[in-house]
């Protein structure tokens, strides 16, 4: 491996360590290692980075980013050669769609993992993948399918000796057996999990229990089916004795079940009580899955002992709730679909910047050193997903690199130093790739620490083409680092001014500015051709070289005839 690709892989190592302990810190040395690799051509450790920051944004409940960055690691990870990093980015897709009810595109996803991830040569956790496979099958109601694939799971992680997923795996075959009144092999499949997950998967053993107890009940042992949930109450005491915590998932998995077997039992009282105590713990942890069935059962319960005011109550809780979610999952699947079809187009977009640029960057290489043709198609891609996540297209880029050719020509500076320029120009916001984008994409005005934020992008873009040493690199990290300088010192990030500020820097900045004022941004109208000029020209000797101005405007009225006289200084 070479210096940077150790440096990555350090910081990929790290946040596999910290992410389920500390997830802030992983997200930034997540941030940190895609940056990296990105500014050193490393695809499949940033596709790598990237599957990180989506796998923490779906720990925590983001599924819009999580989608959105998982679906950025698949464009980069399919480089035609399986790999992990592929087909665990179609996976977690796969999930978010699944969590969605989106089941079709879920299981299409997924389908596509498993199929990666066979061809990666890797087994050990093939069962995982089929696991999900099985589970969308069952969300859809084809039982006979996903008692296959979870077999299947089962079989494979046989000789792997994967005992957790064979837990989870056993478990929800019994689950599906009980729902299909099928108590028998319910409770021996349940009886397994139950004994594998007391070992090797503890947090399980509560809901394996309730899931057994409520299979006893189906054939009328009901004394076993008491002796399940005593057990998993007691569990529930050995695990927080310590000072350990219970989820609220494993907790209401068992007080659900309580209520439901009291209900079946005619136990109505001893039903309401359970179902009550869990809707309280399902509203104070937003389970709003498990507090919609826990409806449904309390205004049965009530109806049966003829307390209609709070069964109804109950139904109309139930109803109301069941729009919400189905509101949410829609707006979810369109979003999903949104952002499925927004990097098809970025990609084909950046594809037509590419095919733009490759006769440009070749001409420029017959004359220069190989190194700046090979550096310069990679930099210019990233400055185009700095412009595509802030908003915009990659026209900015060109059209600054052209117009601050142009005020050096127009300056009487060498032509191929000009020429150098144009190319150097087009890189000036490349370190905009760190900006957060809550920051990149707010559409009000920032606050200090965000344009601080913001800020750091020239400091990054000179760190990341200082990596390139030659003339062409050295201009562009020159410009990068100084085109926010101001001609009275009231720039940054150096403060410079006046003639201290390079002349790329002072040159870009009228370019920039000019550019930015002309075009719509996702905070601003876009400005006429007049106005935008005319306030280039009311910065002359404060935020701009005097000359410079003079040397912009006179190119704005040759590209333009018709521009207003009084326009200009």
């Amino acid at each position: 491996m070479t210096t940077d690709q150790n440096r990555v892989r350090a910081l990929l190592d790290q946040v596999a360590a910290c992410r389920s302990t500390d997830a802030t810190l992983a997200r930034k040395i997540a941030l940190d290692a895609r940056v990296q690799a990105r500014a050193s051509g490393l695809v499949l450790d940033e596709a790598e980075a990237l599957y990180q920051l989506a796998s923490i944004a779906h720990q925590h409940q983001q599924a819009d980013d999580a989608f959105a960055l998982a679906s950025e690691a698949v464009n980069l990870a399919d480089t035609g050669t399986a790999n992990l990093t592929h087909a665990w980015s179609l996976h977690l897709i796969g999930v978010v769609h699944y969590q969605a009810s989106n089941f079709a595109s879920a299981l299409e996803s997924c389908l596509l993992a498993i199929q990666v991830y066979r061809a990666t040569g890797d087994d050990i956790n093939e069962g995982k993948i089929l696991h999900t496979i099985a589970a969308i099958y069952q969300s859809m109601g084809d039982y006979d399918r996903a008692i296959t694939t979870y077999e299947s799971a089962l079989a494979i992680n046989e000789p792997l000796s994967r005992k957790d997923l064979d837990a989870m795996v056993m478990g929800n075959l019994a689950r599906i057996r009980g729902r299909r009144g099928e108590y028998l092999p319910a409770v021996s499949l349940g009886r397994k999990a139950v004994e594998l997950a007391r070992e090797h998967a503890p947090h399980l053993v509560g809901g394996l229990l309730a899931d057994l107890a409520e299979a006893y009940v189906g054939l009328a042992d009901h004394a076993s089916a008491a002796l399940c949930f005593a057990e998993a109450r007691a569990d529930w005491e050995y695990r927080t004795a310590d000072g350990g915590e219970l989820s609220p998932t494993e907790q209401l998995g068992v007080m659900v079940s309580e209520g439901r077997v009291a209900l079946r039992s005619g136990q109505v009282d001893d039903a309401i009580a359970s179902l009550s105590a869990a809707l309280d713990l399902a509203d104070r942890t937003d389970m709003r899955e498990t507090e919609l069935e826990i409806h449904d059962h309390l205004a049965t319960a009530y109806k049966q002992v003829g307390r209609f005011t709070e069964a109804l109550e109950h139904r109309e809780r139930h109803f109301a709730l069941h729009r919400e979610i189905f509101t949410d999952a829609a707006d979810l699947r369109l979003r999903t679909l949104q952002v499925s079809h927004d990097n098809q187009t970025a990609r084909h977009r950046a594809e037509i910047t590419r095919l733009q640029t490759s006769e440009l960057v070749a001409n420029f290489a017959v004359d220069h050193v190989d190194v700046d043709a090979y550096h310069l198609e990679a930099f210019e891609r990233l400055a185009s997903l700095a412009e595509f996540r802030g908003g915009n297209t990659t026209k900015h880029t060109a059209t600054v690199g052209d117009l601050a050719a142009e005020i050096a020509h127009a300056i009487g500076e060498a032509p191929d130093w000009a020429e150098q320029l144009r190319l150097a120009a087009r890189l000036h916001d490349i370190g905009k790739v760190a900006i957060a984008d809550s920051v990149l994409l707010k559409p009000g005005p920032l606050d200090i620490d965000e344009f601080n934020e913001v800020k750091q992008h020239t400091v990054l873009g000179r760190r990341l083409l200082s990596g390139v040493s030659t003339d062409l690199f050295e201009l562009a990290a020159e410009a990068a680092w100084t085109h926010h300088e101001w001609w009275d010192g009231s720039g940054y990030p150096n403060a410079l001014s006046g003639n201290d500020i390079p002349l790329s820097g002072r040159i870009v900045a009228i370019a920039d500015v000019y550019d930015s004022l002309a075009t719509r941004r996702i905070y601003k109208r876009e400005w006429s051709l007049e106005e935008a000029v005319r306030f280039v020209a009311s910065g002359s000797g404060a935020q701009f070289d005097p000359r410079l101005v003079d040397a912009f405007v006179s190119v704005m009225r040759a590209r333009n005839p018709d521009l207003a006289a009084d326009t200009g200084t």
